[in-house]
């Protein structure tokens, strides 16, 4: 999934696309297409932004939600490991 995020991402071209259309804009180009120009590549690297920014806060979640994962899997570790020393009686060896 990773992979095809990204992939997406470097097809689309992202700045560097942006900055290479915006520079092959002609000099001489009416400023009101040249505003419309400047909106559009705006619009463009805002998307990628927020689909960046959205992916992150998935991952943050996700993050989140394995610690808590782990923090319960350690408290169950720990009481089994703690049951388990009440049971075993004095003196004997557990195999």
């Amino acid at each position: 999934m990773d992979y095809e995020f990204w992939k997406e991402i470097h097809e689309r071209g992202g700045i560097p696309a942006v900055k290479t259309a915006l520079e092959a804009l002609p000099d001489d180009l009416p400023p009101q297409d040249a505003d419309a120009a400047t909106e559009t590549a705006l619009k463009v690297i805002e998307d990628d932004i927020a689909r960046i920014n959205a992916r992150a806060d998935r991952a943050e979640e996700r993050a989140r939600r394995l610690a808590e994962q782990t923090r319960e899997v350690n408290e169950q570790l720990t009481e089994h490991a703690a049951r388990g020393e009440q049971e075993t009686p004095p003196g004997s060896a557990a195999e």
